[in-house]
């Protein structure tokens, strides 16, 4: 890989153009979950809880610290859209970053995964001590939705891997990326913070 050095000095190295769309799919992708976490965490930062201490303090503290993380995560973002820009463009350079779409795409896959519950009742509430549903005066056996949930993460992980390795393929995978992980971010952010 060859090096260049940029109008500041720096030594910068070629970037492929897929490394260029990946890298600019992976920023956006990044500034929009950060900007949505913040939106969703805002009202429950400014919540006074008074001195009673427990779910309002907890709620409060924990989206704080979502919030310190999206800012750290929008930085990155936009780090990374201002050194795509200064690198030299060569079909022989670095395309790194579908690597990080990989990782988008698992981790995708795998918040996909944790919001499908393990157990469901036909009828009934599931009960977790006994693992089984409960609708008096009578108990039925669960469904089980535990192979469902392993075969997500496999694919998950096997598509994660697909995507960083076939980088000459980014036009099509990138947008696959930010379907898998806005599915399942999505449904992480619906489920446990609106």
């Amino acid at each position: 890989m060859d090096r260049s050095i940029d109008r500041t000095g720096a030594i910068v190295s070629e970037i492929s153009p897929e490394g260029v769309l990946a890298a600019r799919v992976f920023s956006a992708t990044l500034i929009v979950s950060a900007i949505a976490l913040i939106g969703l965490s805002w009202d429950d930062i400014w919540r006074v809880c008074g001195a009673v201490y427990g779910g309002c303090v907890e709620r409060s503290a924990g989206a704080m610290i979502l919030t310190m993380l999206s800012v750290a995560a929008l930085a990155w973002a936009v780090g990374i859209l201002v050194r795509i820009r200064r690198r030299p463009v060569d079909p022989s350079g670095s395309s790194r970053y579908t690597w990080a779409l990989g990782v988008l795409f698992a981790l995708g896959g795998i918040f996909i995964a944790g919001r499908i519950p393990a157990f469901t009742c036909d009828r009934g509430h599931f009960d977790d001590a006994l693992a089984v549903c409960m609708h008096p005066p009578s108990i039925s056996e669960a469904t089980s939705w535990l192979l469902l949930k392993e075969a997500i993460v496999v694919i998950g992980l096997l598509g994660g891997v697909l995507v960083a390795v076939r980088s000459r393929n980014v036009r099509v995978t990138a947008p696959v990326t930010v379907a898998v992980w806005g599915t399942g971010f999505g449904w992480l952010i619906v489920d446990t913070m609106a």
